[in-house]
């Protein structure tokens, strides 16, 4: 068991510490940080808070302090290594300019004049005894470099007595991301050590004879181990015998030797004493003493020992393998173990005696391992016997204290007085985490539920929105009848809406209907389960209860609409928070634009014969309501509101009439076979919707929605004043009314449909027309052309003079109304 206490959180480099060199150097009551940015912090753990900041040229990748000599060594990536200096009452010998103090916390430049070794090749270092162990990158070669630390100066760094080992590296291995690990490795001796260098490790001496030899162990030469990314682990003495290093020396060429190849980068090199099988501790070395094993850990999980083997009188080391469940980030060294990080947990690592192993009947080879569940570790330094210092690859600074005789009951299994208790607590635990757990496994299926009708939404949206009117799977088509309930006619519509696509609408999906009525009416179906390939049907009145009038014709606008509510709640009010305002409520898609004219909303009588009787009582007002209304009318030429309200009925019939070629008529219904005359054929081709199919009809009459009488009536013509040969053959539909507005709204459905017919005839047989006589028909025009004028210059006068509305004027403006429309111009 641990306890874990947050002490601050670093400033980090982006993507966390993961892919850089993070290290935690303890120094009396302070913390020396590098988290691999320029930064190194001094974190105090008496005041828990940071007091320095110490700014480097480039980012940090690695720092050692020699606490005897109260020196910081820097090394700075592609840059060199610096040094900072103390004296014997906590002041700098040389202060950083410039200085920044910020409350209790100082921040201090580092520039080149604290500069030791500007080289960018340098990519390590160690402090060994009086020399600095320094490790040079030169293409495919490693450079070990052993420099005399009292010789060196700023003043002359060339002249410095060195060593300098060179060796060939696997280039296929090497890591950018990743730095050689030096160790130093000291023969143990009774008295204790009186030495500065921070990563001296004392072995022992049987192991360090069979390792290096009886010379080097005669001289009592210190030992570089170096550990490269390729997996190579190097060894070379600081002294070699015969060999006097003198101070006018400049170089000397020096041997290493391979001890082990790892076959994968190497994270550290250490040592450790190895225990009795019913004995272990976690505390972390302190003092000068013996170690008996010699490990040498890997970043893919390998861990090698090596000790001094079974047999008394051999001269050989014993090497043995061990695999750790997951890749190791970083290691700290106990007097008993290895502590080493991986991603998911921190797993204390012992190996056991050689008698207690040598009674196991397994060939392989096994260790002992305690798991603490502490993930997300890049640096671990210890503070004192009990305490973890650990720094996350996010930058949060923790102190682990860890319950040794918990983990040691725990490992070996001995009884406890309070076992039971033990037990009822964790099984409370495993109830409550199962619990929590069950919830969370709802909300996030709930989630993902809800991501995955939201995907469906969005994907169906995309697919209607890229595509055109004409090819839009999901379509609307629009139908208008007459019902009668409760002795009382009334007007439906009913939209059937044809899911075409490939994604189902289910809830959520709103089909909207906008109809341009006064005032505006619209409707809103919840679409509750529509599969690919199906029809729904949605009946509403097409003049709602509010509407004043109905003015034809009616545009209706088709759209779905989303509503993303219940997503705002499932997800909390972030997704509120992170949508524009106009888009909070849900999403809206355009599907189809249908427009209904006249013609589809007449209430035919039952006899086909025509009255062509109308009432005969006149009524000035009309045409005067007709000429007041003439400003309001648009630049296309569409009569005014005023015309389609409904106004009162002239003494005489009004007539117009659209008169189109046959050619252009039987171009169309050539494929239709059909006993009927051509009149009949138009006749239910304009009032397809509304005419029974009866055999032979020409003439129909009937009332328009508001009651109004009006005959529709198609005729065989031949007109002969725009073809000099020839007459050209023509059908004529004749539009009779008392009302105004009931003639101009068929007038203008009747030309719509015919400007239809024409732009399919013009795609499909190139535009083909009879011979025309060019100048009768300029004629034509130019006999037009007076009245228009004449019309234009009332408009512009009615603008000024409100006075010239007269009876005259009125009739004046109904005869030219008659001129232009009846016969009116010939569709060919």
């Amino acid at each position: 068991m641990y306890q874990i206490e947050n002490l601050v959180t670093l400033q980090s480099p982006n993507g966390g510490l993961s892919k850089c060199k993070a290290r935690i150097v303890h120094w009396n009551t302070d913390l020396y940080i590098c988290n691999g940015t320029r930064s190194v912090f001094v974190f105090s753990l008496e005041k828990k808070q940071i007091k320095a900041v110490y700014l480097f040229p480039s980012n940090v990748c690695h720092i050692e302090i020699c606490t005897g000599l109260r020196q910081l060594y820097a090394l700075c990536a592609h840059n060199g290594l610096y040094l900072l200096e103390w004296d014997e009452h906590g002041r700098l010998l040389m202060e950083p300019s410039p200085a920044m103090i910020g409350g209790d916390m100082t921040i201090y430049q580092v520039g080149s004049n604290f500069a030791l070794l500007l080289d960018p090749t340098l990519c390590s270092f160690t402090v060994a005894r009086q020399v600095l162990v320094i490790v040079l990158s030169q293409q495919d070669k490693w450079k070990i470099t052993v420099l005399h630390r009292a010789s060196i100066n700023h003043e002359d760094l060339i002249s410095a007595p060195s060593r300098e080992v060179k060796f060939s590296s696997r280039s296929g291995m090497n890591r950018g991301d990743l730095q050689p690990v030096l160790c130093t490795i000291s023969l143990w001796k009774e008295e204790p050590m009186n030495t500065v260098a921070p990563c001296d490790i004392a072995l022992d001496p049987a192991l360090f004879t069979r390792l290096f030899g009886v010379d080097v162990a005669i001289l009592e030469s210190p030992i570089i181990l170096c550990g490269f990314p390729d997996g190579q682990v190097i060894s070379f003495p600081l002294k070699s015998a015969g060999v006097q290093q003198s101070c006018n020396q400049s170089s000397t060429q020096g041997s290493s030797e391979l001890l082990y190849h790892l076959e994968q980068p190497v994270v550290s090199i250490g040592a450790i004493r190895m225990v009795p099988g019913d004995h272990n501790t976690e505390q972390p070395s302190t003092g000068n003493k013996a170690c008996d094993c010699l490990l040498i850990v890997g970043q893919q999980g390998l861990v090698v020992s090596v000790t001094g083997g079974d047999k008394p009188g051999s001269v050989y080391c014993e090497y043995k393998d061990y695999r750790l469940p997951a890749s190791v980030s970083c290691t700290l060294y106990s007097m008993s173990g290895v502590y080493c990080c991986t991603a998911s947990d921190l797993i204390y690592v012992t190996i056991p005696q050689r008698e207690r192993e040598a009674t196991s009947k397994t060939k392989s080879s096994t260790m002992a391992s305690l798991r603490h569940n502490i993930p997300m570790i890049a640096a671990l330094s210890s503070s004192d016997d009990e305490h973890l210092v650990a720094l996350s690859r996010k930058g949060r600074l923790m102190l682990c204290k860890l319950n040794h005789k918990g983990s040691k009951d725990q490992r070996h299994g001995q009884s406890c007085v309070n076992t039971g208790q033990r037990m009822k607590e964790l099984l409370s635990g495993i109830g409550s985490v199962s619990e929590r757990f069950t919830l969370l496994k709802s909300a996030a299926d709930e989630k993902s539920k809800s991501l995955a009708r939201l995907n469906q939404v969005l994907s169906l949206s995309r697919e209607l929105l890229s595509g055109q009117w004409a090819t839009c799977p999901v379509r609307c088509v629009i139908s208008v009848s007459w019902t009668r309930m409760l002795q009382k006619s009334s007007m439906t519509a009913c939209c059937s809406l044809q899911n075409k696509s490939n994604y189902m609408l289910e809830h959520g999906w709103n089909l909207c209907l906008l109809i341009s009525t006064d005032p505006i009416t619209s409707y809103s179906f919840p679409i509750s389960f529509l599969k690919p390939g199906e029809t729904k049907d949605f009946d509403f009145p097409l003049c709602g209860q509010g509407a004043r009038s109905m003015d034809f014709p009616i545009k209706i606008s088709c759209s779905l609409y989303y509503t993303l509510k219940g997503f705002a709640a499932d997800f909390g009010n972030s997704l509120e928070l992170q949508m524009p305002s106009s888009q909070r409520n849900g999403v809206c898609v355009p599907l189809q634009e249908q427009v209904i004219d006249l013609l589809q909303c007449l209430r035919l009588n039952a006899s086909a014969s025509c009255n062509s009787h109308l009432s005969n009582t006149l009524l000035e007002d009309a045409v005067q309501s007709i000429w007041k209304s003439s400003s309001e009318s648009d630049p296309l030429g569409t009569l005014p509101v005023a015309v389609f309200k409904q106004g009162p009925k002239c003494t005489f019939p009004l007539k117009v009439s659209v008169r189109f070629s046959a050619i252009l008529f039987s171009n169309f219904f050539k494929k239709e076979k059909s006993e009927r005359s051509i009149c009949s054929v138009v006749l239910h081709w304009l009032l397809s919707e509304v005419l029974a199919k009866e055999p032979d009809v020409q003439e129909v009459q009937g009332l328009t929605p508001d009651g109004k009488e009006f005959v529709i009536r198609v005729q065989e013509v031949s007109v002969s004043d725009l073809s000099s040969e020839r007459s050209i053959q023509a059908v004529e539909v004749q539009i009779l009314s008392s009302h105004i507005h009931v003639v101009a709204s068929l007038h203008l459905a009747v030309i719509s449909r015919l400007k239809v017919l024409l732009h399919q005839d013009t795609s499909i047989n190139g535009g083909l027309c009879p011979d025309l006589d060019l100048g009768k028909i300029q004629q034509l025009f130019s006999a037009h052309e007076p009245f228009l004028k004449e019309v234009k210059n009332l408009r512009e006068r009615l603008g000024v003079d409100e006075d010239i509305i007269s009876s005259a004027a009125a009739k004046r403006l109904l005869h030219i109304y008659r001129a232009l429309r009846d016969p009116g111009l010939l569709f060919i």
